[in-house]
């Protein structure tokens, strides 16, 4: 077991958004950190292969769900299936910070 605090892994970039990696080397759960600044996105994308399950720790945004936007804000949780389109967008002046964590 281990304990993280998240304040511990926000190291945003400037240049592009960032994933934190959480998993133990092994571990068949894979979990991570997205980090936005302002303007910052994740283009709509798709996974055939895992699902995976995003919760808003800190900020707003948008989040596009197959072609479709809707407002992003702290304490969203999001379930996206395989094969479903998903991206994030920080429209915000804040930072964006969302725990990601994939099922495969």
């Amino acid at each position: 077991m281990e304990k993280i605090n998240v304040n511990s892994l926000l190291d945003f970039s400037n240049e592009k958004s960032v994933r934190k990696a959480l998993t133990h080397e092994g571990s068949k759960l894979d979990t991570g950190l997205l980090l936005y600044i302002p303007g910052q996105s994740t283009p709509e994308h798709r996974h055939k292969d895992m699902d995976e399950i995003f919760y808003v720790v800190e900020g707003e945004g948008i989040l596009t769900i197959n072609g479709e936007e809707f407002a992003l804000q702290e304490k969203d949780i999001i379930l996206s299936p395989r094969g479903e389109g998903h991206g994030f967008f920080n429209s915000s002046s804040g930072n964006l910070v969302i725990l990601q964590v994939k099922i495969f």
